[in-house]
């Protein structure tokens, strides 16, 4: 008879993977200088992750907020380094496009 799968293992080790991901991503230094007045963050979700250079104005853009909550939520506030953000790159893409600031 054949063994049932067990999810939440494979859920959990996934969990470490993309964890142990992110630290990687995030403890290398910067390719360049991030302009005075903006911050770095890393969009994340399943397996793609994008490096954002994003102006400081977006800190009051409702969309961006929810992100930011969402993030606090997944990650909690001992990140170091660039802020990750719990969604797909282009999601994060069309949020900067919509609101050029």
């Amino acid at each position: 008879m054949a063994k049932a799968i067990n999810f939440d293992g494979l859920k959990k080790g996934s969990i470490r993977m993309l964890r142990f991901i992110l630290e990687k991503l995030l403890s290398t230094p910067p390719p360049v200088k991030v302009k005075e007045g903006h911050f770095v963050v890393i969009a994340t979700k399943g397996w793609e992750s994008r490096r954002f250079v994003i102006a400081l104005a977006y800190l009051n853009h409702p969309e961006f907020l929810k992100l930011l909550k969402q993030a606090e939520e997944e990650f909690g506030f001992s990140q170091e380094g660039a802020l990750a953000i719990p969604c797909r790159p282009d999601e994060l893409q069309k949020i900067l496009c919509v609101q050029k600031l």
